[in-house]
């Protein structure tokens, strides 16, 4: 099943190229867990960061068996220099050997490589989120749609079963209205702990729509928002613009 992301935020997400058209595609099955990491670029070393994804880190990822690892950037709003990655992980375990890059590449290449790209940053941020595809409403269609509205919301602590019981309530009435999002739930990382809901678009015309809960209960909308009331303690929007250069998938 194809679907769309991330993030995530984000989050989240394998793209392939068709014809030119970025696209999400890779579907993951449940308890699918990816690596988000979101990188502040130096701007005097962009052109050398670029250039060490390019040659270092992507085809050492590709050696290892990566089957995706997709790149996102700020689009319009936000850190102009901020750089986020989306990688799969086939379990947590496989961070006790080092990880792709780990397996594939000499502990002193790693080293150098990882000390260069140190040099390029301002900061990271490394999460491990796990996709909840019995949250989300998926597509089969997702061609051409190479933004990504990522709506992040922090959940108050103890609430999370209430949170979930209201998207899973509310999926049937989601899919009647034909919106499409993917969830995510970032599990280890900094930070409280946040679920992002990703929405793809081709446009940022597209952006001016009504939101998820408009376009599925219209005028009700408000009144079935107020559910959540002590359930989410912040909501956050960014738009990140997908990266075809710094991406990359093996059905290319």
């Amino acid at each position: 099943m194809k679907r769309l992301v991330t993030w995530s935020a984000a989050l989240v997400v394998g793209v392939s190229l068709i014809t030119g058209v970025a696209s999400v595609t890779l579907a993951q099955d449940a308890d699918s867990w990816m690596r988000v990491d979101y990188l502040q670029v130096l701007p005097r070393e962009l052109d050398e960061f670029i250039e060490l994804q390019l040659e270092e880190v992507n085809p050492a990822l590709q050696r290892a068996g990566v089957p995706w690892r997709s790149a996102w950037r700020t689009a319009e709003f936000g850190n102009t220099y901020e750089r986020l990655f989306v990688t799969p992980m086939e379990s947590l375990a496989e961070l006790d050997f080092g990880g792709p890059l780990g397996r594939v590449l000499e502990p002193d290449r790693l080293a150098r490589i990882a000390d260069r790209v140190r040099r390029t940053l301002a900061s990271r941020q490394s999460y491990a989120v796990r996709y909840r595809p019995d949250l989300s409403v998926e597509s089969d269609d997702v061609s051409g749609l190479s933004l990504a509205w990522i709506t992040s919301v922090q959940v108050a602590p103890g609430r999370n079963a209430d949170w979930e019981a209201f998207l899973r309530e509310n999926t049937p009435q989601f899919r009647g209205a034909d919106v499409v999002f993917g969830v995510y739930e970032r599990v280890f990382g900094p930070g409280p702990a946040v679920w992002q809901i990703v929405e793809n678009h081709a446009s940022f015309a597209e952006l001016d729509r009504p939101t998820i809960l408009q376009r599925t209960f219209g005028e009700q909308a408000d009144q079935v928002a107020a559910r959540l009331a002590g359930v989410l303690l912040s909501i956050e929007r960014t738009v990140l613009r997908y990266d075809p250069e710094l991406s990359f998938s093996a059905a290319q």
